[in-house]
């Protein structure tokens, strides 16, 4: 019986080999996760006694251990630093892999190397993410149709100490600042997109009291509103001033409302600090991006950015009963259980690091120890064989 306890040793360790080459193999793989394979001994229970007939593989577990990273500058590179798995599918298969770099196929879905789909949550026309709807992750790479501006949201200081103005006696004229105490530009779009500079002239006209003229590209407007503070420098009226705008270009005619809520009058300088409209030119998509929550953004040449949805990981409540399927892939199975899903950061999810990828967490030096471990072991189980053999060529021959 000797000689088929030695086989069983050179078929089990021939299996840890097969472990240990495909670990070394996958060592600059992206998310690859090692294995290794444990044994156990065969022993016959028999009436009186028992029998020892060798060793079996007993199983080949899986490591999830994180690998480190590498920064690669590619915003559309994930790795996820914790615990999850990216959820991808192929003709409604379903799979899981820690292998984040995607990229866009010729239809604008995010897809790995060999084609699977990312999965997440997708968004409303509007850029809302759709929270509970599972479904492929898609760059809309169409043109981003134009936004006409309606309101300016303004902050910004007027000088309390500036000196009041006799509207009465002093004509306003926007090229003699002499007859304004301060002026902003600020940038509005009409319904064609076509961009218009909308100037402001701040005329202080009595303690805590300021006249607001209007100028639209060259043209003054005739729209002036007045603004009073108290006596802590606030707007004592945070209503929007409303303009009616017209314009010469074909563009339909607009109302836009002046934020008033985050100006003030202090005794110091007169500063800006936000001065922006809401609308915005048409734009193309110029690239896409990850954020860290797992939103997919798309940047477009007009300077704006859309969600365009959101990453959903998965783990398990064991992961190392997942079966592998290759590719740095895997399924689940009755012994890993359902997923349990989530986004990026949240519950027990792992948070995601943009810009980087995850590498395999095959240790090259273990592995090498190991290789080296299971040889020696390979070449004692064919010693115990070939000893075998010739003891029972010496039987035989004394017979």
């Amino acid at each position: 019986m000797s000689i088929s306890v030695g086989l069983s040793g050179l078929r089990a360790t021939s299996e840890q080999m097969n472990s240990i080459s495909h670990n070394i193999a996958n060592v600059g793989t992206v998310g690859f996760k090692s294995s290794r394979t444990e044994f156990q001994d065969v022993y016959a229970p028999q009436f009186g006694g028992g029998e020892m007939n060798g060793v079996e593989v007993a199983q080949v577990r899986q490591s999830f251990t994180s690998g480190g990273t590498t920064s690669t500058g590619r915003n559309s590179d994930l790795a996820i630093n914790g615990e999850g798995f990216f959820m991808v599918q192929n003709n409604g298969q379903q799979m899981f892999t820690r292998n984040g770099v995607f990229n866009l196929d010729t239809e604008g879905y995010l897809v790995s190397g060999d084609g699977y789909r990312l999965q997440g949550y997708g968004v409303t026309s509007s850029g809302q993410i759709q929270t509970g709807t599972v479904t492929d992750l898609k760059v809309d790479t169409s043109d981003m149709a134009a936004k006409v501006s309606s309101k300016i949201n303004q902050g910004l200081n007027l000088d309390a100490n500036a000196k009041a103005i006799d509207s009465a006696k002093v004509k306003f004229d926007p090229e003699d600042p002499q007859t304004f105490t301060s002026s902003v530009t600020s940038t509005i779009y009409d319904s064609l997109g076509s961009e218009h500079q909308l100037t402001q002239y701040y005329v202080k006209t009595d303690k805590n009291q300021w006249e607001i003229h209007y100028k639209m590209d060259d043209k003054v407007l005739a729209d002036k509103n007045t603004v009073s503070f108290d006596a802590d420098g606030k707007v004592t009226d945070e209503s929007a001033l409303n303009l009616n705008l017209t314009f010469d270009n074909g563009a339909k005619p607009q109302a836009l409302a002046l934020t008033m809520k985050d100006v003030t009058q202090y005794g110091s300088e007169f500063s800006i600090n936000k001065n922006a409209s809401d609308g915005h030119a048409p734009g193309q998509i110029a690239g896409w991006y990850f954020e860290g929550d797992g939103t997919v953004y798309a940047r477009y040449s007009n300077g704006q950015t859309k969600a365009q949805g959101q990453v959903l990981m998965a783990r398990f409540p064991n992961q190392e009963g997942l079966q592998q399927a290759g590719g740095t892939r895997w399924t689940q199975s009755f012994a890993s259980g359902a997923p349990l899903l989530g986004t990026p950061g949240t519950g027990q999810m792992g948070a995601l690091r943009t810009g980087m990828y995850e590498n395999s967490n095959v240790n090259l030096t273990n592995e090498m120890v190991s290789l080296m471990s299971a040889q020696s072991n390979y070449q004692a189980n064919a010693k115990t064989i070939k000893v075998s053999q010739e003891m029972t060529q010496i039987l035989f021959q004394n017979l």
